[in-house]
């Protein structure tokens, strides 16, 4: 077990301007917070098929239109205004109705000019399909491309006819700046930037990092960037599907948030430092 030491680091594999509101939460419980950018995202390469939809959603086509990202609004609305309109524009047109998968989703779309008609309680694709009606009906379902196919499936056996489109790909950062979504800056401090260098010094410290997985991706890169380093570390995962991701590379979480909020994720960080145990950063995924 690890001691719960205040001047154990926390790093967030997430752009710094993407960590404010966990780094605060962390801050609030005195954690010194770094960030870690692994994983951007750009447009697709070709963007075709998501403008094909985006016209055919102005058209009518479509009952409603599911989002379930920030990156998803915003690749969105950048083709719509590479189509000469807005997204805003492209639904009231339409006349489709708007579904998030959670509130900063919503929040970002009724920035844009959207009415959003549903928002589930709990985000989570889950969530939503506890909150859908049943089909029959079209849905444009725009996601990234390793988004994981249970909201499609769900929406479907609920008897919708679903077209899911990729808006946007998740690669390793930083992402072709002809192509690159800036993603949404939070308000506030952000953490200081860390190189994989600077995390792999950490190494040398006396007491072991924690570091906070937000997305499968993120493991992913971890383990190609920096799994043959000296680190060793506490993994937290931000959700389930995260955590699998993490047991997938040899490497237990320390700690799994029971929601992925600033809050959940801060909570989750003071367990793995209370009662986890450090995983080693090697390529075979075997522990200390």
């Amino acid at each position: 077990m690890v001691q719960a030491r205040a001047d154990a680091p926390v790093v967030v594999l997430r752009h710094p301007a993407r960590s404010v509101r966990i780094a605060e939460a962390l801050r609030s419980r005195g954690r010194a917070v770094f960030a870690l950018p692994l994983t951007d995202t750009e447009l697709p390469e070709d963007p075709g098929a998501v403008t094909v939809e985006l016209a055919a959603l102005g058209r009518g086509h479509y009952a409603w239109l599911v989002v379930t990202s920030g990156n998803g609004v915003q690749a969105l609305e950048l083709l719509a205004r590479a189509r000469g309109t807005t997204l805003a524009d492209v639904v009231r047109t339409g006349a489709a109705r708007v579904a998030a998968v959670g509130s900063a989703t919503a929040g970002l779309l009724a920035d844009a000019g959207l009415l959003v008609d549903l928002v589930p309680g709990q985000a989570s694709s889950s969530g939503l399909l506890d909150a859908f009606g049943p089909g029959p009906g079209s849905v444009l379902l725009p996601q990234g491309d390793l988004a994981p196919d249970d909201l499609r499936a769900g929406l479907t056996a609920l008897g919708w006819s679903v077209r899911r489109v990729t808006a946007y790909r998740t690669v390793p950062y930083p992402a072709d700046p002809a192509r690159h979504l800036p993603g949404v800056a939070e308000e506030g401090a952000p953490p200081p930037l860390l190189s994989a260098g600077d995390v792999l010094g950490f190494a040398a410290r006396p007491v072991h990092p924690a570091v906070v997985f937000t997305a499968p991706s993120t493991v992913l890169q971890f383990h190609e960037r920096l799994g043959g380093g000296p680190l060793a570390f506490l993994p937290v995962a931000i959700g389930r599907t995260t955590a699998a991701a993490l047991r997938s590379h040899g490497w237990e979480p320390a700690a799994t948030a029971a929601e992925p909020t600033p809050q959940g994720i801060a909570a989750a960080v003071e367990e793995a430092f209370t009662r986890g145990v450090p995983v080693a950063a090697s390529r075979n995924g075997d522990q200390p």
